[in-house]
Parts: structure tokens; sequence; C-alpha cells
């Protein structure tokens, strides 16, 4: 991995984490019990892509990204903000995280055009792309 591609990849480990921290604030703050199974499940996923990431960094010889980016906390307060607002919190957390989950899904899948290495950004993008698949049926079936 060349130094301007470690530079990317810390900037989505950055981001996973962030997004993992965001699912685990959501798993805290909902109500029904089989979501936040749900949302911990994911926040498990996200931690295993960010360690995989940063095992990946650190073997190029790089410091990897252990916390997330500067707008991890604004993200943070817009959410909670937002859930403080809304009708059905619940909802209001699976619609979040469904949109950051697709622009998470983005990032990798332009990593993916550029990657050396797309076997290992393909393992990412599919467990991605499971993750969005279950924030978007659970949207689907809270907008009923």
């Amino acid at each position: 991995m060349e130094r301007t591609s470690t530079r990317v990849v810390n900037g989505l480990i950055r981001r996973v984490i962030a997004d993992r921290d965001l699912y685990l604030q959501a798993a805290r703050g909902v109500r029904e019990p089989g979501l936040k199974a749900i949302l911990d499940e994911s926040a498990d996923a996200l931690t295993a892509i960010a360690k995989e990431l940063q095992g990946q960094v650190s073997a190029a010889g790089v410091r990897p990204a252990t916390a997330g980016g500067p707008m991890s906390g604004v993200r943070r307060t817009i959410m909670e903000a937002s859930v403080k607002l809304s009708h059905d919190p619940d909802v209001t957390y699976i619609r979040t995280l469904e949109q950051m989950e697709r622009r998470l899904l983005d990032a990798f899948l332009r990593l993916e055009s550029t990657s050396g290495d797309r076997a290992m950004v393909g393992r990412h993008i599919a467990r991605l792309r499971l993750l969005h698949l279950d924030m978007t049926n659970l949207g689907s079936a809270a907008g009923r």
C-alpha cells in the first residue's frame, strides 16, 4: 500500500469508527430490543472492518487511525437533536443510519475503483451492502 493510499484508507478508518460509534449510540437510545440487537451487530461488523483496514495500514509501515474524524461529534449531536425532535426516535435512528451507510458504501465504491487491493475492498463492500440493506429494510418496515 503506497503512502497516498494509506492516507485515503486512514480517512475511511476514521469514518468507519465514527459510524460505528453512531450505531452504538443508536443502540443505547432505541426502545425496541430487537433493533438494539441489530444495531449492536452492525457496530461489531464496522469494528471488524476498521480492524482489518488498520492492519493493512500497519502492514504498510504507517500508523493507522484509531478514532473517528473531526466531524464525529457534530454528526452525533445532529443525530441526537433529530431524535429529540422526533415523534418516533427508533425510526429517526434507522433513517439516519441508513443515510450514513449509503455514504460510507459510496466511499468504499470510490476506493474500489482506484485500489490496488480490490479483493480486500470488495469484502468490505459486501459487508457494507448487507448493513445498508438491513437499515433500508428496517426503514421501509418503519415507514408503513
